[in-house]
């Protein structure tokens, strides 16, 4: 499914070309209309933007870009290319998704007041679209739905297989937590997991109540030494929202989600091919698939969690959110911030997340000047991220050292996955039946590693996955998708808990 710009021009669509969402968005934002013109409306096959409008650069979309930018020319265009005016800013971790702005908000907060006008008769106008409280639902009248929505394929067991299923009592008297995958025939689909900013107060209101989900927080009491449920509850936001805290949330919020996709579709938690989980994720995608018990995953992120916060406090450490920019040209423009704040400083790419989107993480002056010199050399966005530290770099050393202790004494008790699971560290897959050391080795170097999200979600792709579950709370990945690619956007579905 494809965007429907509402502009006439015939030769959108004609064929791929090189013009992206970031130039839309910088043409917005600096009421370039004659640019944005060629974007939306009378570009050649070459100059035209092919993409959906509607869709964010990290957390603002072109419409939110003309908006705070004061451009009433572009959002008028933009308007008429059917812009949704509805579509809200990606939020801050622990924000439920409604509370971000509309393009209306950024206006008014920069005293726009023709645009603010401008924007209160398009929402009159127009019911709210793919956007609505989270940003994710498809609306029919942007869409072009095909005439049949393709079908997962259908497993028909052969009668010589039902031996070997497990019998019903038996399933019954298992430990309802950490539900795992089934082996045997598979489905071109991909569970995925989310990683630490996905948590909010008021997770699990939906979830609490399935017995595994009470198992999993019934046994998480006693190992955390904690109410977790009650936290993730009633918050408060802060302190949810600290390492320690948030990594077991999101780590159980998870394979709430699992359990949640089993009431409706079991059979693509039994069938799915793979597994993938962005950075605290990927214990949860080892959980699911069979690799670590529940009990030793949650020892284990409690433990990483707490090593994390730990090393966080270890000097000024900062994340940047970059856009626009290919990774060759935000390496080098990194390692001229580590060499003008001199001996000690740390600046690099921590997260892949999407062409074009990375964050980077380090000491503070070398990520500062980073951002500052990230938007003289042309990206769209350099935004200081609220995290509890630098994550992914060799700042996280002593944390890595910590958590290799606590890897080499649970290997031992460690399983050959069920399903293929693709790794942060290298973003490749590793085969059902994998040596779990290998495992263990990839996680000991995941901490000071940039995680490979984009380059996982491009393999997956590559491999013949054409369906995408991300299992846990809000629907970052699904967000991430649409950048990364926008067919496989329309087949990822979010569980949420």
């Amino acid at each position: 499914m494809a965007f429907e710009n509402a502009l006439p021009s015939k030769t959108r669509g004609k064929k791929s070309n090189r013009m992206t969402l970031d130039m839309v968005c910088e043409a917005a934002y600096q009421c370039d209309l004659e640019a944005l013109k060629l974007l939306l409306q009378t570009g050649d096959e070459d100059q035209i933007f092919n993409g959906d409008i509607n869709i964010h650069l990290t957390d603002c979309n072109p419409l939110h870009f003309a908006a705070l930018g004061g451009q009433a020319d572009c959002v008028k265009l933009l308007l008429d290319a059917k812009a949704d005016p509805h579509v809200r800013c990606s939020v801050p971790s622990g924000k439920e998704p409604k509370t971000g702005d509309t393009a209306k908000d950024k206006a008014a907060k920069f005293e726009h007041k023709s645009i603010v006008t401008l924007l209160e008769k398009a929402e009159k106008a127009s019911k709210p679209g793919w956007y609505e409280a989270d940003g994710i639902a498809n609306n029919k009248k942007l869409y072009s739905e095909p005439k049949e929505k393709p079908k997962m394929p259908e497993i028909k067991a052969e009668p010589k297989a039902a031996p070997k299923a497990a019998p019903k009592a038996a399933a019954a008297a298992a430990p309802a937590a950490a539900p795992a995958v089934a082996s045997g025939a598979k489905l071109p689909a991909c569970l995925m997991f989310p990683g630490q900013g996905s948590q909010y107060v008021n997770m699990f209101k939906d979830t609490k109540d399935l017995p595994e989900v009470k198992d999993m927080l019934a046994k998480a009491k006693d190992i955390l030494g904690y109410d977790l449920l009650k936290l993730c509850l009633e918050g408060p936001e802060e302190k949810l929202g600290e390492t320690q805290y948030c990594q077991p949330a999101l780590f159980i919020g998870g394979l709430a989600g699992i359990a949640k996709l089993r009431q409706t579709k079991p059979e693509v938690v039994d069938g799915a091919t793979c597994m993938a989980g962005l950075s605290l994720g990927e214990y949860t995608a080892l959980t699911a698939a069979g690799v670590l018990s529940f009990e030793d995953g949650l020892k284990l992120v409690k433990l990483r969690g707490e090593a994390m916060q730990e090393a966080a406090k270890i000097g000024d450490q900062l994340m940047v959110s970059v856009a626009g920019l290919e990774q060759d040209k935000l390496d080098k423009l990194c390692e001229t911030a580590r060499k003008k704040e001199g001996a000690g400083s740390v600046c690099q790419i921590a997260n892949c997340l999407f062409p074009k989107g990375f964050a980077c993480a380090g000491t503070k002056p070398a990520i500062e000047h980073l951002a500052e010199i990230a938007l003289k050399e042309g990206a769209l966005q350099a935004k200081i991220l609220k995290t509890g530290g630098a994550f992914h770099t060799s700042m996280m050393s002593p944390a890595a050292e910590k958590l290799e202790k606590a890897l080499a004494e649970a290997t031992p008790n460690m399983k050959p996955p069920k399903v293929r699971i693709y790794m942060n560290v290298t973003g490749e897959p590793l085969e059902a039946g994998s040596d779990p050391k290998q495992i263990a080795d990839l996680l000991k170097k995941q901490l000071v590693s940039p995680v490979q999200w984009n380059p996982i979600m491009q393999r997956a792709i590559k491999d013949g996955i054409t369906e995408f579950y991300e299992c846990g709370p809000q629907k970052q990945l699904k967000a991430m998708m649409k950048r990364i690619n926008q067919k496989m956007w329309n087949n990822t579905h979010s569980i949420e808990v």
